[in-house]
């Protein structure tokens, strides 16, 4: 079963993320705390999705910022109803839509995940919250070429995470819902499709309490074809993943296992982090991305349209952080990187190449609280 909460019949305009404008930088919200979790091009401008905390109520809500070319501020849109609701992230699609996704918390306080598909004008075609036993939250999704989507996250029945994953049609039923169980709490952060084949990424506890790298191959039917997992000594993490061609597959997270060791902490500050799989479930590379100085943390990943990977993230000390932006080639060169520093810290978690440059969503907390951040850079990162 699942509640649809609202289905807006409007013709979906086809189109490219090929919106021009000069390079910003924008902080926007007001006393509350906003986050900024993903954009697409709506129309002249573009369209976020934002989660925001409200004090006075102690609850989250979903809203979809209207923004200028500029990336200034237009007007918001609720979309959920009186319960909290929790977006995790946003990903588009190749026609020019989009999917929110995340989470709401219903009367007995669980979790029923959270999926709404947006026009290319950024308005709401339609909104599902897929009911069944326990807390389901979605944390990851990828645009199927029907108007679909799959979706990847956790499910909790009890003590501790299993993984989640499920496929809903063009019109937001699900198709099927899987849950994975596993020796261990895992959980799934990010998903891509590649004609038949999907391709999840997260975490998977080991039995010594650290956490490795989860991979799980499927088909579009839902059947598993392989899992895995992929660590060091410590901690890692994957949190997203894109397909590159030719059956290849490049997760972006972190890792403390890898990476410069420091000789004056003796120790190896966690490292932004990239591997690449095939369909079999065979690394073929490894890239860390990091120095002894700073803590590098990866969190989203997509490519340019010459084949170039973005990587966006954060760069951080003890008491603070920057925005972080990286173009690799696709073996995970290190082609350029900036860093964005729009007060005490940032944090970039979702990337939309265009033509010209890329969009990147976050937040930003400076002296006017924590609000969203949203920037532009052209294809060199200025």
């Amino acid at each position: 079963m699942y509640r649809r909460l609202s289905l807006l019949f409007a013709p979906l305009l086809m189109c490219s993320h090929t919106l021009s404008a000069q390079s910003f930088t924008q902080t926007i919200g007001g006393n509350n705390s906003q986050d900024g979790v993903g954009a697409m091009v709506a129309g002249a401008g573009y369209a976020l999705g934002v989660r925001e905390f409200v004090p006075g109520d102690g609850r989250h809500e979903g809203l979809v910022y209207a923004m200028s070319n500029a990336g200034g501020f237009e007007s918001s849109t609720t979309l959920t109803d009186d319960r909290p609701s929790f977006l995790q992230g946003l990903a588009n699609a190749q026609d020019g839509t989009a999917f929110l996704f995340g989470s709401v918390i219903e009367a007995d306080a669980e979790h029923d995940a959270l999926l709404v598909k947006l026009s290319t004008t950024g308005s709401v075609l339609w909104s599902v919250t897929p009911e069944a036993a326990g807390s389901q939250q979605y944390w990851g999704a990828a645009t199927l070429p029907d108007g679909g989507a799959i979706v990847c996250g956790v499910n909790q029945l009890g003590e501790g995470h299993d993984v989640l994953i499920a496929r809903h049609d063009q019109n937001g039923a699900v198709v099927w819902s899987h849950v994975v169980p596993g020796p261990t709490d895992a959980e799934a952060h990010g998903v891509t499709v590649d004609g038949n084949d999907i391709v999840v990424t997260g975490r998977q506890l080991t039995f010594s309490g650290k956490s490795d790298v989860l991979f799980m191959r499927l088909d579009l039917d839902g059947t598993v074809i392989w899992n895995t997992t992929s660590g060091g000594a410590e901690d890692e993490v994957g949190r997203s993943i894109i397909s590159v061609g030719n059956s290849t597959f490049v997760m972006a997270g972190w890792t403390d296992s890898y990476g410069p060791f420091d000789e004056t902490s003796l120790d190896i500050f966690p490292q932004a982090y990239l591997i690449a799989i095939d369909l079999d479930g065979d690394t073929l590379w490894t890239e860390t991305l990091g120095d002894t100085i700073h803590e590098n943390h990866a969190y989203a990943i997509d490519q340019a349209p010459n084949g170039d990977l973005f990587i966006a993230g954060e760069r951080s000390t003890s008491a603070l952080s920057d925005g972080l932006i990286q173009r690799l080639t696709v073996t995970g060169d290190l082609i350029w990187e900036r860093t964005l520093d729009t007060g005490k810290e940032e944090r970039l978690t979702h990337i939309l190449p265009l033509a010209d440059g890329l969009v990147c969503t976050g937040w930003s907390f400076g002296p006017f609280s924590r609000q969203v951040l949203f920037i532009r850079r052209n294809a060199d990162g200025f």
